[in-house]
């Protein structure tokens, strides 16, 4: 499953988890309820920054969009391995980007 798709799959999966529609999504993020629609369409782009946001949203770990629960990935014996370095890096950029809107605001 390519990057976008797991993405898409993980967005809608976890918001109807969750019992959220689009546009409760849309305001926990602080955002508009077309922008999480074109999410979920594939037709958006998302910053680190916003990815997690809409994890905070949905009370998740920002990999936790990126993970591959499907029924195949169960016979790949190193999605940890592939998962955790993306997360780490994943969680360095928040946090450099995180650290610079602080700046910027104080």
């Amino acid at each position: 499953m390519d990057i976008t798709r797991l993405f898409i799959y993980n967005l809608k999966k976890w918001r109807k988890v969750k019992g959220l529609s689009q546009k409760a999504l849309a305001e926990r993020c602080g955002t508009s309820y077309t922008y999480i629609r074109q999410l979920e369409s594939a037709n958006g782009n998302p910053s680190f920054l916003f990815i997690g946001k809409i994890a905070d949203a949905l009370g998740i770990e920002p990999y936790q969009l990126f993970y591959d629960d499907s029924p195949e990935s169960f016979k790949k014996p190193c999605q940890a391995e592939l998962i955790n370095p993306v997360k780490t890096d994943f969680l360095d950029r928040i946090s450099i980007e995180f650290d610079r809107a602080i700046k910027k605001i104080t």
